[in-house]
């Protein structure tokens, strides 16, 4: 039986019976198994270690596979807060049970958090435990906000989870095309944090530039115009002490540069934007965010 638990686990700790045969493991192999309590039967066909108590693991016994913000969440991507289990369910499916226990239905479960399902017509992988990356990505589309897809987008490009034809694929391949979603997608977005920024200031009409080289200085979040400089600090950011001197020190080297920096927190932009929004807006309506006569007469080197 240990041999069975041991190749659940090269497959990942959760698999279908189907793959666990192909790979030497037969049902009655697995039945065993299962008697011994060295494996756990999520539902008819579906294996994992005894203990596993993943969102795969979750979604499969709600009656479906994991997918949308869900599956995209264990990527490891800059995603916006959702505690969801987000499950794709074949049409055909007739039955939910509870993410908890396939004892209770689904209609009649109450715990947290909620149970999101997306149903599905043919599916692509049948065996695999979780749906595609492209097929979640597309999913994000009708699923979320839209800055909050795009949040997503950003992030999976970034990290290059997919490719941008991958990404024009998953949009356009549903039955309603959101193509134009594209046109708000900038792989050079380091965090969602940016990302929503870049957004909100663009719905403005401001010129926002993503990851923005300064020659001597290096790297920046946002440009806006062309002197404008929005730096996002992470949640995390203040407790780097070593982060927060070197940042301080780029901060003044632009602004003798002739650069305005706007330093702003992560919960500055998730809980109180508008603020931000306001400030950046004043700087622009001022003409502060484009170099004028005076930085050239004061001998500053700009930008070309």
């Amino acid at each position: 039986m240990i041999e069975a638990a041991r190749t659940l686990l090269t497959l990942g700790g959760v698999a279908h019976a189907t793959t666990l045969r192909r790979n030497g493991v037969g049902q009655k192999v697995l039945e065993r198994a299962v008697a011994t309590g060295d494996l756990h039967r999520i539902r008819t066909g579906w294996y994992c270690l005894t203990g596993n108590q993943s969102d795969t693991v979750r979604a499969l016994r709600v009656g479906g596979r994991l997918g949308c913000v869900s599956l995209l969440r264990g990527l490891g991507l800059w995603l916006m807060p959702d505690e969801r289990l987000h499950v794709v369910v074949p049409r055909t499916r007739t039955s939910l049970r509870s993410p908890d226990s396939r004892a209770d239905a689904l209609g009649t479960w109450r715990g947290h958090p909620s149970v999101v399902t997306h149903w599905r017509g043919p599916i692509r992988n049948p065996e695999a435990p979780t749906e595609l990356i492209d097929d979640a990505a597309g999913c994000l589309a009708t699923c979320l906000p839209r800055d909050h897809a795009i949040v997503a987008f950003d992030s999976l490009l970034n990290r290059n989870e997919l490719s941008w034809d991958r990404l024009e694929s998953a949009l356009t391949g549903g039955p309603v095309s959101h193509e134009w979603m594209l046109r708000l997608v900038d792989p050079g977005c380091g965090s969602g944090l940016e990302t929503l920024a870049r957004l909100h200031l663009r719905a403005h009409g401001l010129l926002v530039r993503s990851q923005w080289l300064v020659e001597g200085v290096g790297w920046v979040d946002l440009l806006v115009g062309e002197r404008l400089i929005v730096e996002l600090d992470s949640r995390l950011h203040h407790t780097d002490w070593a982060s927060y001197e070197k940042d301080r020190a780029r901060d003044l080297e632009l602004v003798t540069r002739g650069y305005v920096v706007v330093r702003v927190t992560y919960r500055q932009v998730m809980e109180s934007w508008e603020r931000v929004e306001a400030a950046i807006l004043a700087i622009a309506r001022r003409g502060e965010h484009r170099w004028q006569g005076l930085h050239r007469r004061a001998g500053l080197n700009l930008p070309r």
